[in-house]
């Protein structure tokens, strides 16, 4: 179809995340003719101009209008199919924000005037489905089958959980082992789980059939020229605003009472593949970025007298530097509480138990190293951001309680501030907290 244009929003720190899964899944499945290749949110379209030649009120509209937002919140959570005019599509779900509902509707409003929607969603933006695909397009009867396949792998993890309690500690050294000799990867591809992620949109693009038209930043507020759309330097500039936009990169201090108790787990300085992994707001190509950054906010939270309790994995890979290096640039009286990743730091300890506000607390860095009978609540790392229905930032059922520093924001977060949460939580409706980050304090 010619001369059609498509308005929407790409995945930014979770595409990696997302193109891994968007492959695996349509290999698994036999359906890589039809990938995504480019997964992204659609705003608007695909629709035609009434006028050939608008093409500038096109830009100038979505210019006036994204330039009352900024970055653009919303999750992806597990996955869905649907019949389309043209075939099938299955696709991750996104739950829309307030912000990404009110700028699709916006941009509804205003493109009604001059467009030809193809898209009928588009004259109903309170309805529309919001997703990122992962195939389309798919012939009859596919979509269902693809659809009862991810259902098949979902049941199969819920039932078969990665570890064992009482057995954890030694598989998740044996499989710290194998990641650093590559078997796992070489043997094992990684397994097809529902995904469930946040991201938010920092850049609109406008697309005129397979071609960029322009790309809006949402947070320098105009549009880049075509060097900066493909220039890395320029992804990191809009990164690096994001992250202070929503609280991951601190500039000041942050004023505390005296001598507190913090937490965080999984650093991982000087690991340049977390990025990816667990879709941080860095570049993956400098991760001396995101070490300069993660080091900062732990010494704009702490002061040299506070008590830190760090659940392990500090670095990681042989570009890193040595802890002792590392731990020489930390605020605090730390704690180690050994990872799976920690090598060369004296003085660990695999756990520690704290109490406070009458709370029993256990520290450990996988929580399925916990005693089984132990009945006060569990603080730990390891998971990240990886499986966060199961491990979310506090489970109030399950009484465990997530610091990795993705779902803490990059920032370590005092016990007396957990306390609150827990007593907070606890009369509400029990449902899990998922992320834990400075925007939403």
């Amino acid at each position: 179809m010619d001369d059609t244009y498509l308005v929407e929003i790409r995945l930014a720190r979770t595409r990696w995340r997302i193109k891994e899964t968007t492959r695996a899944i349509t290999q698994k499945s036999g359906a890589e003719r039809y990938r995504e290749r480019h997964p992204h949110v659609t705003l608007y379209g695909p629709f035609t101009l009434e006028d050939p030649g608008g093409e500038q009120h096109l830009l100038d509209t979505v210019g006036s209008i994204a330039g009352t937002f900024g970055a653009i919140p919303f999750t992806l959570g597990g996955w869905e199919r649907r019949e389309g005019m043209h075939g099938g599509v299955v696709a991750f779900s996104v739950h829309p924000s307030p912000e990404l509902a009110g700028l699709t509707a916006a941009l509804a409003r205003e493109f009604s005037q001059f467009t030809i929607s193809l898209n009928a969603w588009d004259l109903r933006p309170d309805e529309k489905w919001f997703h990122v695909t992962i195939a389309n397009l798919l012939p009859p009867g596919k979509s269902e089958e693809i659809a009862s396949m991810l259902a098949g792998l979902e049941n199969e993890t819920a039932c078969h959980p990665v570890v064992i309690a009482g057995t954890a500690g030694l598989r998740t050294r044996l499989r710290a082992l194998a990641q650093r000799i590559g078997f796992l990867h070489r043997h094992h591809p990684p397994p097809i789980r529902p995904v469930l992620l946040d991201d938010a949109g920092l850049r609109i693009t406008v697309m005129h059939n397979d071609e960029i038209l322009g790309e809006y930043d949402l947070l320098r507020h105009r549009w880049l020229t075509q060097e900066e759309i493909h220039d890395p330097r320029s992804w990191q500039e809009s990164l690096a605003l994001y992250r202070k936009s929503a609280g991951f990169e601190l500039s000041a201090p942050i004023v505390h009472i005296p001598d507190e108790i913090f937490l965080i787990a999984d650093l991982h300085l000087g690991h340049a593949n977390i990025i990816r992994y667990c879709s941080r707001p860095f570049v993956h190509a400098d991760v001396a970025e995101m070490d300069r950054v993660l080091i900062a906010n732990w010494n704009y939270c702490t002061s040299p007298t506070d008590r830190v309790f760090f659940l392990g994995d500090l670095r990681y890979g042989r570009d890193a530097c040595p802890a002792t290096e590392y731990r020489a640039l930390l605020n605090g009286n730390i704690t180690f509480i050994a990872g799976n990743h920690d090598e060369g730091i004296p003085h660990t300890v695999p756990s520690a138990n704290l109490t406070c506000g009458g709370i029993r607390f256990l520290l450990v860095h996988d929580p399925a190293d916990a005693p089984e009978n132990f009945d006060g609540w569990i603080i730990h790392g390891h998971h990240h951001n990886n499986d966060l229905r199961a491990f979310p930032f506090i489970d109030v059922v399950k009484k465990r309680i997530n610091v990795s520093a993705e779902v803490l924001g990059y920032c370590p977060m005092s016990l007396q501030e957990i306390c609150r949460i827990i007593r907070e939580q606890a009369s509400g409706s029990g449902e899990p907290l998922l992320l834990r980050y400075p925007y939403i304090r």
